[in-house]
């Protein structure tokens, strides 16, 4: 007999046997079978990962590539969706005089409601591609286009893919806003568009900053700060001690609000970049030299110089402090805000006791930059040209209403040529004003 057989045999003939040793007495008595305890099976704990934007931890968006959405700006845009939950925003005037804004999510789920989208720039896709995120715009101007067709980038642009990734809000429509300020995108439609391409959500990211915890500061050097774009664009972000965080503010003092939350925007990290900066050649958009440069941050009440590098446009951005050593960041929600300080922009920072901080000095221009006076007698020339206009409409709203010679006790007809008189009035105060400073400002300038 072989072993195996052997050993079945054995355990054959135990079992017979065990079998076979007949009923208990009745003397004695039966032992209770004891009923086998289930131990219940334990949920597994997520892994824990660091947020590449934030630098804190969480269980949900390991392996997802961020997601970067131009949000619209400027008139009627406000207030937005989603701003308050990006982990970080990205502003800068591409075009004009306002302020373009990206928010950027660590990963599409975090995306609930985010818009209203606007067209792609290239000033924020720079900052972006190396996080390896999704650019999601509705359009974009030449310049993002030649970057992204340069690097083979695939984008989620709703004037190629339509529907698919945006939605229209038309809530928001029947409340009077423009059409173009009223198209949203969700990580659910995101994931729909990428799917289009044959793409998903998966892959690989990057930590945005150097992040760690920072000593307390002795003093609040950093309470409120300013940014001026221009004279139709101004922001403020003011230091709250009790949440230890920024809160942002329109230039009127009234709160940045998110449409979708309902909560004001609040950053722990604030990064002015100094950036040299011109025009590029269509004449309209604006040249950024992005290779590095200096800058401030301000975090926990507390402010800094900084020095930024970033090299070409798939390089990221790295931060170091004034002894050169990289930046340690608060973790956090970030703004950064790329600052050209060309003519009409500035900068402002108070300590708690409203005293004004000397700042760096603002960038160079590039070669295609503007010099302020220049630009001032630009500006001026414009001003004039709108005020002239403005005056001639008067002028011929005036003349008209006088010609038809309005019967003096027609008191509708009376009230319109009234009315009609101190527009006129008004507009001629403000071409003469305007007419006086420029001639004032022609007689300070230096002779050549």
């Amino acid at each position: 007999m072989k072993p195996l057989q052997a050993l079945t045999a054995a355990a054959l003939a135990a079992l017979l046997l065990v079998g076979c040793a007949g009923e208990p007495s009745s003397s004695a008595a039966a032992e209770p079978t004891p009923t086998p305890t289930v131990e219940p099976t334990p949920e597994p704990t997520p892994a824990l990962t660091l947020d590449p934007l934030t630098g804190k931890e969480r269980d949900d968006c390991g392996g997802q590539r961020p997601v970067a959405v131009s949000i619209r700006t400027g008139d009627g845009a406000a207030p937005q969706w989603g701003i308050s939950r990006a982990g970080l925003i990205i502003e800068g005037v591409t075009e004009g005089r306002t302020a373009g804004m990206t928010a950027v999510f660590s990963c599409a789920s975090d995306v609930e409601k985010a818009g209203p989208v606007g067209p792609g720039r290239d000033l924020p896709l720079q900052l972006t591609l190396p996080l390896n995120a999704i650019p999601v715009h509705i359009n974009k101007n030449i310049y993002a286009s030649n970057l992204l067709n340069a690097l083979t980038y695939q984008d989620l642009d709703g004037y190629h893919i339509g529907k698919a990734a945006f939605a229209f809000d038309e809530e928001r429509a029947a409340a009077g806003f423009r059409e173009e300020n009223c198209w949203y995108t969700t990580g659910d439609l995101i994931a729909a568009g990428l799917s289009a391409y044959g793409m998903d959500t998966t892959g690989n990211n990057m930590t945005l900053f150097s992040f760690g915890e920072r000593s307390a500061p002795e003093s609040c050097t950093a309470k409120n700060l300013r940014i001026t774009f221009s004279d139709e664009d101004a922001e403020e972000l003011v230091f709250d001690p009790d949440t230890r965080l920024y809160f942002k503010y329109h230039a009127d003092g009234s709160p940045v609000m998110d449409a979708a939350a309902g909560e004001q925007v609040v950053f722990s990290n604030v990064f002015v970049l100094y950036a040299s900066s011109g025009i590029k050649d269509d004449g309209v958009t604006r040249q950024y030299d992005l290779t590095g440069g200096t800058g401030i941050y301000l975090t926990d009440g507390a402010w800094e110089t900084i020095g930024w590098t970033k090299d070409d446009a798939t390089a990221p951005l790295s931060l170091t402090d004034a002894g050169g050593k990289t930046l340690t960041v608060s973790p956090g929600q970030s703004l950064i805000v790329i600052y050209g300080g060309y003519y009409g922009q500035s900068l402002r920072l108070t300590d708690a006791d409203g005293n004004e901080q000397t700042l760096p000095e603002k960038p160079a221009l590039l070669e295609s930059g503007i010099p302020d006076e220049v630009a001032a007698q630009a500006e001026m020339a414009e001003k004039i040209e709108d005020a002239k206009a403005a005056y001639d409409a008067a002028a011929a709203e005036l003349a008209a209403l006088q010609e038809q010679q309005p019967d003096p006790a027609d008191a509708e007809a009376a009230q319109k040529l009234a009315d009609a008189q101190a527009a006129f009035d008004k507009a001629a105060a403000e071409l003469a004003a305007l007419a006086e400073q420029q001639e004032n400002t022609a007689d300070a300038a230096p002779a050549e």
